[in-house]
């Protein structure tokens, strides 16, 4: 039997709670069985030992970013619905691990996380108080959290065994990449911004935004030659400029 719309919604829901049972053994293969709970059990409505069988296969361990696991969650319940061989579903279900968790990782905790950060505290420092940079925060960055499980959930249902080909087609990798020299000119400009609030320091002159700038560049230009240099000495701007003046 086909899943409506609420057990798609349900199992949607489940999938932010797919941490929970976290483990050596399986790390989230516990949590993505307890997602696909809603969506097996009506694939598998009259059928008590398909779906015991189905919700064992999908207990063993599995790995991926969770943001992302959705589009497992999704792909698998498609599988199972078209009444894929089994050995075919344990394979798909190995070769998502990988894409899962690299993309995940990247797109994520290494860009879209640092950059909403910056972006919270480069309004920080042009005045904005510090509930208002907080709230501003956690807005920006679930937009994109939800979208983007959102997204995966709905891709993984639609696409099945098609997700690899829908997943690489994205343009994830050049957001991933691209992340990291605006991230680094956000640092910059939040150390210059930031420098501002610093009690008994006078505003940071044009010579060290002009630092700010130059570092930026040259880690937007070149990041692997540059990149945790200029992180490193836009950090250390403020330090340096409280030290010398105090």
């Amino acid at each position: 039997m086909k899943p409506g719309r609420s057990a798609a919604l349900s199992a949607w829901l489940r999938c932010f709670a797919i941490q929970g049972a976290w483990n050596y053994r399986t790390l989230v293969g516990s949590g993505i069985a307890y997602a696909m709970i809603p969506l097996l059990s009506r694939i598998y409505a009259g059928d008590p030992v398909g779906y015991r069988a189905a919700l064992q296969r999908h207990l063993e361990n599995f790995n991926g970013h969770p943001y992302l696991c959705g589009m497992a969650v999704g792909a698998l319940a498609r599988l199972e619905y078209e009444g894929v061989e089994e050995v075919r579903i344990r394979r798909f279900r190995t070769a998502l691990r990988g894409p899962l968790g690299t993309i995940g990782d990247r797109l994520v905790w290494a860009g879209w996380r640092p950059f909403c950060v910056l972006l919270a505290i480069c309004a920080f420092g042009l005045g904005a108080s510090a509930w208002w940079a907080v709230l501003g925060f956690l807005i920006v960055y679930n937009l994109g959290h939800m979208g983007l499980r959102i997204w995966a959930f709905r891709t993984g249902w639609r696409a099945g065994l098609d997700v690899g080909r829908r997943l690489t087609a994205t343009a994830f990798d050049r957001w991933a990449r691209a992340f990291g020299p605006v991230n680094m000119i956000l640092a910059g400009a939040a150390v210059v911004l930031i420098g501002r609030q610093v009690p008994g320091v006078a505003p940071i002159t044009a010579w060290v935004t002009i630092l700010a700038v130059i570092m930026g560049l040259l880690a937007y230009r070149w990041p692997t030659r540059f990149g945790r240099a200029a992180v490193g000495v836009l950090l250390a701007t403020p330090v340096v400029w409280y030290l010398i003046k105090g």
